[in-house]
């Protein structure tokens, strides 16, 4: 029995065939088992970023209350530092505004005490002649000349002339 050449190399083929189809389901197997693998870790990184997902928006929703409590308390801070210093301040400058004002009003109280005062002495009686009339004619019956008399009276020589003249003393 002669076997020939072609059915060896068939059955040569053959087995190598088989010998390809056993290494490939072996191949196929461990890319089965690294796959299922891969499956696995995906699923779990898919779990560990969804719990990752809901731990960022709880933390978000924490800074954010965090946030506004914080907002909250430095306000309460804020005004209780500008109630510590800028109220003296406004209550300084209050004080100094009353004793500017206090001031002012005394001021104006001299100012007008003085305004009177000049009226005062500005002010000359409507009987003035009548009384420089009778300290003319009284001071030069006393003697004294009429330069005199005009000087001590502060009024003109001439005014003292003519009262002595009205009153016939000259």
């Amino acid at each position: 029995m002669e076997i020939s050449l072609e059915l060896i190399g068939l059955m040569g083929l053959m087995a190598l065939i088989i010998i390809i189809w056993i290494m490939m389901s072996i191949k196929d197997d461990d890319t089965n088992k690294k796959l299922s693998r891969y499956e696995q870790s995906i699923d779990g990184l898919a779990q560990q970023n969804h719990k990752l997902k809901k731990e960022i928006l709880q933390l978000t929703k924490n800074r954010d209350k965090f946030m506004s409590e914080m907002d909250y308390i430095l306000e309460g801070r804020v005004k209780e530092q500008v109630k510590q210093s800028v109220f003296p301040l406004i209550e300084s400058m209050r004080e100094i505004e009353n004793v500017m004002q206090s001031f002012q009003d005394e001021q104006v109280e001299r100012i007008d005490k003085m305004e009177e005062q000049k009226l005062e002495i500005n002010y000359t009686p409507k009987n003035v002649t009548l009384s420089n009339e009778k300290l003319i004619i009284t001071h030069y019956k006393d003697g004294k000349s009429e330069a005199l008399i005009a000087k001590d009276l502060c009024i003109g020589i001439g005014e003292v002339d003519l009262v002595l003249k009205l009153a016939n003393l000259k």
